[in-house]
């Protein structure tokens, strides 16, 4: 069957970092997505949240929410699941940062807008976590340094047989023009930086830049991935922004 796009997923990696220090990155996450539903919500929420599951059985686990509130400050919530009866939060969120289910579950979880059937994020069975990229990072005060932040996330051919053929990785769409990236000079690697301020060794030759790259080798065969590595520059003084980053893999297939 021919690679669609929703062979296309794109995963996190072992270390992603919510603070400067601890080894960034390394190898491929499959219970942590990227991607959420709707990065509208995400970042333009406020209002509370509620969680189902399409699996009666799934009872047992808790989905904890992490977010800001309208002062900016990171809250969180955690909601028991009851299977496929609708639980409701009672805290407003301005925005959410991630969401992270407590154990293995048999349904797709969906966190919806309180009081609405509007799906924000969709955790389907297999995945524990769902977060944005560059978690809680901030710019430095007027007249000081300009940081740079790296973190490290997988795009993966989830396709059984057939590989992406001529696969470029491109930036689709970066409104602040914040973010470069990197591709890992080989594909189902697990290469580290030492923290999320240090830059990552081991990348292909053109390095951070917002240009399209190659995929080492050419195609991304079934169920292999690539590292890709973005660069997230704060200059000093620069104010606080809710926007989207949004990678693009393109190739052919047979």
């Amino acid at each position: 069957m021919s690679v669609v796009d929703t062979d296309l997923v794109e995963y996190g990696s072992a270390n992603m970092q919510e603070t400067d220090s601890g080894a960034q990155g390394g190898a491929i996450d499959l219970t942590t997505k990227i991607v959420p539903t709707s990065s509208t919500l995400m970042n333009t929420l406020n209002d509370t949240v509620d969680v189902v599951s399409t699996d009666a059985g799934d009872t047992t686990q808790t989905v904890t929410i992490t977010g800001r509130n309208a002062a900016g400050s990171i809250i969180t919530e955690a909601l028991a699941l009851n299977g496929i009866t609708l639980v409701s939060g009672g805290t407003t969120f301005e925005r959410l940062l991630k969401i992270v289910v407590s154990g293995a579950h048999a349904g797709t979880i969906n966190v919806r807008q309180g009081g609405e059937v509007t799906v924000i994020a969709a955790l389907e069975t297999g995945i524990l976590q769902l977060r944005r990229k560059h978690y809680n990072v901030a710019a430095d005060v007027a007249g000081g340094s300009e940081r740079n932040y790296y973190e490290k996330s997988f795009i993966k051919n989830n396709n059984g047989t057939n590989a992406l053929l001529g696969a470029v990785v491109t930036e689709n769409a970066d409104p602040e023009s914040q973010i470069t990236f990197a591709l890992e000079d080989a594909v189902d690697d697990n290469g580290t930086s030492a923290d999320r301020v240090s830059a990552p060794a081991g990348i292909t030759g053109d390095g951070f830049s917002s240009s399209a790259k190659n995929v080492p080798g050419t195609d991304l065969g079934p169920g292999v991935a690539i590292g890709l590595w973005t660069k997230l520059t704060l200059p000093a003084g620069d104010p606080a922004t809710k926007t989207t980053y949004t990678p693009r893999i393109a190739g052919s297939t047979t």
